[in-house]
């Protein structure tokens, strides 16, 4: 039997004919490890960063501020088609008005904070891409390694900031975009030292070393904070 403990949630997995006296003795014997886990994330959840009105994110280094609106900013029409635009460091989220609710007190409803987490995601992809992709050719050139950097992509993943396959195709999480540059930089070095060293010997350590001097640092800043760029598309986040 075990148990996991993601996002606050309590998961127990146990063989299909385990009575179920075992299975609640289980959890009685975790108890403490339980309630800790739980608490930990909730207290962690609440620091994660939101795509709502007025939010202020940090991306590449530059803080952002997310405004959401149902009109467009170049001729204030009512827009049907969601869209976004950064002007002027305002990520402007352009959500058409049957999803956009905005009342007097400018209060933005959670079908709208779906909305814009949705239409925020491929638009911090494009910021990870236009900086990270460049920053891993160019680190692979400089070691001697750019014949052995296939590719560069991105995908949201759960547990993973990147990820090096045996072909040379390097796979980043787009949302460590919100970190530090510094911790952005790491992220790239780490993967790009797995072209030349596909495991985490202590070879492989000494050339991230030598190529990151920034590495404690980085480590312990995702350590500390990167829960907060966990940003999930769903109603409650």
């Amino acid at each position: 039997m075990g148990i996991t403990v993601h996002r606050g949630i309590v998961e127990v997995r146990a063989p299909l004919r385990a009575p179920k006296y075992w299975i609640d003795e289980f959890i009685v014997e975790k108890q403490q490890w339980i309630s800790t886990q739980v608490a930990i994330q909730q207290k962690q959840l609440q620091d994660i960063y939101r795509i709502i009105d007025g939010a202020q994110l940090p991306v590449l280094g530059e803080t952002i501020t997310i405004q959401l609106s149902n009109r467009s900013i170049k001729n204030n029409q009512i827009i049907k088609r969601a869209r976004s635009e950064l002007r002027d460091k305002i990520l402007h989220l352009q959500i058409p008005s049957e999803t956009l609710a905005i009342d007097s007190n400018v209060h933005i409803n959670s079908d709208a904070e779906a909305a814009a987490t949705k239409l925020f995601m491929p638009w911090i992809k494009i910021q990870a891409e236009n900086y990270m992709s460049v920053a891993s050719r160019q680190l692979a050139m400089t070691m001697g390694l750019g014949e052995k950097l296939t590719a560069v992509k991105y995908r949201r993943t759960s547990s993973k900031w990147g990820h090096c396959t045996s072909d040379g195709v390097i796979q980043y999480n787009p949302l460590i975009a919100l970190a530090p540059l510094s911790v952005i930089d790491y992220i790239v070095a780490h993967e790009v030292c797995h072209l030349k060293h596909a495991n985490h010997s202590k070879t492989y350590w000494k050339l991230v070393d030598k190529v990151c001097k920034q590495r404690v640092e980085a480590e312990l800043w995702l350590k500390q904070h990167g829960h907060k760029l966990a940003i999930e598309i769903s109603k409650q986040i």
